[in-house]
This record gives C-alpha cells, sequence and structure tokens, in this order.
C-alpha cells in the first residue's frame, strides 16, 4: 500500500470517529485508533502494542468543562506508522506521546472555528428557520473532522523521514536508553493521573491489594481490571444491602 493511499484511508478514519466522538456509542478510544491503523498497514499485535500504552497513558484525562486534554487518539495512530516505518516501539511511543500533545492545540482551533457555524445556528433559531438550523448544526461537525484528518493526512505523508530518528537512535546507544526508559514509563503516567482523581485515603486497602496482586502474584493488568470489577461490585452491593438492613 502506498503512503498516500495509507494517509487517505487513516485520514478519513479519524474523520468519521470524530463524529463517533460526540455520540453514544463510545467506541472512540486509542485503543481503537491503535487497532485500526496496525489493520490497516497490516501489523494488528503492534497496533494493540502502541493503542494499549496510549491507553493507559490517556487514563485519568478527561475533558470536564470543555477543557482540553492531549489527543492520544491520534497520537496512537501516527505512533503506530512511525514504530511501523521505523521498525522501532520505542520511536513509536515517543512519535505518538509528542503528536498527541501538539494536535491538542488544533483541538483548540477546531472548537474556535465551530462557534461560526454555532452562531448562524443560533440565529436560524430566533428566526425559527429550523432547516437552516439543523444544516448549521450538523456543519459544526467539519471543524472538528478537519482538525483530526489534517495532522494525521500530513503525518502519515512525512512518516518516512521518521527513519531518520530510527538510524539516530540506533547508532546512539544512550539515545536508544532513553527511548527505552521512556516507553517503559509513559504507562505509569497514566496510572498516576488515575490515582490522583481517586479517594484513596478511603479506598487505600483496594490499591494494596491490586500491588500485592501484581508485584507478587504476577497478576496480569487485566487480571487486575476483571478483580477490580468484581470489588468494586462486591463493594457497591454490599453497602446497598447494609442500607437497607440498617
Amino acid at each position: 500500500m502506498s503512503t498516500f493511499t495509507l494517509a487517505i484511508i487513516l485520514s478519513i478514519f479519524v474523520a468519521i470517529m470524530a463524529i463517533d466522538g460526540w455520540s453514544e456509542l463510545g467506541f472512540s478510544s486509542p485503543l481503537v485508533f491503535g487497532v485500526f491503523a496496525g489493520l490497516v498497514i497490516g501489523n494488528i499485535n503492534l497496533g494493540f502494542q502502541v493503542g494499549a500504552v496510549c491507553t493507559l497513558m490517556n487514563l485519568g484525562f478527561y475533558n470536564f468543562g470543555g477543557a482540553t486534554t492531549p489527543n492520544y487518539n491520534i497520537g496512537a495512530i501516527l505512533g503506530v506508522v512511525a514504530a511501523d516505518k521505523t521498525g522501532d516501539y520505542n520511536v513509536g511511543l515517543l512519535v505518538a506521546t509528542a503528536l498527541s500533545l501538539l494536535v491538542m492545540q488544533l483541538n483548540i482551533l477546531g472548537r474556535t472555528v465551530n462557534t461560526f457555524f454555532l452562531h448562524r445556528a443560533e440565529n436560524a433559531l430566533r428566526s425559527n428557520d429550523i432547516k437552516s438550523f439543523e444544516r448549521y448544526h450538523i456543519m459544526g461537525l467539519i471543524p472538528w473532522m478537519l482538525a483530526d484528518a489534517i495532522p494525521v493526512f500530513i503525518g502519515v505523508m512525512f512518516s518516512g523521514y521518521l527513519t531518520v530518528i530510527s538510524d539516530f537512535a540506533a547508532s546512539a546507544e544512550w539515545f536508544s536508553h532513553g527511548l527505552q526508559i521512556v516507553g517503559g514509563a509513559l504507562p505509569a503516567i497514566g496510572f498516576a493521573l488515575l490515582l490522583s482523581y481517586m479517594d484513596l485515603k478511603k479506598y487505600w486497602p483496594f490499591m494494596v491489594i491490586g500491588y500485592a496482586l501484581f508485584s507478587f502474584a504476577n497478576v496480569p493488568v487485566l487480571g487486575l481490571a476483571i478483580l477490580g470489577t468484581a470489588f468494586g461490585y462486591m463493594y457497591v452491593t454490599m453497602r446497598k444491602d447494609g442500607a437497607k438492613n440498617g
């Protein structure tokens, strides 16, 4: 597959997923973006790897009150492409992290441009022009779609130049070692952000149980997630039963 065709396919995908981001379907996530990119380039395992790490880094981020957060969805796609082009998984993670922060600024631009259609829709509603209101409402999606599609298209088209980073990493041991450290530390950032939102003073026993299972029983992250779901359900159920009996 040519680079241009790859850029077109991934750009169309992120444009469609920009619509899903404002729906109730909930398919929009770094893991989905990464897996799709891996499927397109023919390395779905790489898509799972990069997408999973980007998902971990994304934990704890949410745009409360319209706040702008790093766009790890786009980062996951470009990280998979970078890792495939360079043959270096750590370079892919580095690109994913850096571009997630860069694309965040384009998200702000998309929101700003969106106000043009918003004001037109408000004026149409004041005039009771429902058809124009609906049209401007739908057109308001265009800035969001372009804010994701344009950087993906440009990033994929210029992804061939990333081999320079890979060659440098191979020749400079200190740089390659640094990438490995960064690649290993990035998932921990996501967990740390998530823990910052939790009331650890009250629920610290659950954190200790999870740490013990991971460190001493070698339970994988997926296993911890399943156990956490079970513990959460038991805790909520016991509280409800206690309130009824009390």
